[in-house]
């Protein structure tokens, strides 16, 4: 079964614990939006646009905080496009504005442009990932369990 949909190990800057603080938090859908932050992460890290960006923003950590901070923020399109509320799952420039105050307008679409990078690279690789973070969303994902014992999450 594949468990991780992510390319490299980015664990060590992107903890899965910040996508669950209660026991009932160790959701697929949780997995999911790790998984999104880690992509979004390499994304904006390979942007050549976003350099000095992520540089100003204090270092990789700051980077990878705000990228958990924003895949959080996406589950509510998630949502809202899986509840039919909307016709497309799309980041908010909002979002960015929220986390990152003195950002250009610029720097903001930029950043849009790489989420939809990130979010491209997650879902297809949903196609052939059996843990089904979204069709079974709300069910428990045993993974953060193993992740926290110190084991593999392969």
């Amino acid at each position: 079964m594949q468990l991780k949909c992510h390319k490299d190990d980015k664990s060590d800057i992107i903890l899965a614990s910040w996508f669950h603080t209660y026991e009932f938090e160790k959701i697929k859908f949780n997995w999911f939006s790790y998984n999104y932050a880690l992509n979004l992460y390499d994304c904006v890290r390979e942007n050549k646009k976003l350099k000095s960006w992520a540089s100003g923003m204090g270092g990789d950590l700051q980077v990878a905080h705000f990228c958990a901070y924003f895949a959080k923020r996406m589950k509510k399109s998630v949502e809202d496009k899986l509840a039919g509320f909307t016709d497309a799952t799309l980041g908010d420039e909002e979002y960015i504005s929220d986390y990152c105050h003195t950002n250009t307008g610029r720097q903001n679409a930029e950043i849009i442009k790489v989420a939809g990078v990130a979010w491209e690279r997650l879902v297809s690789n949903c196609v052939t990932c059996t843990t089904r973070c979204i069709s079974e969303r709300f069910e428990h994902c045993d993974i953060f369990d193993r992740i926290e014992r110190g084991g593999s999450i392969s």
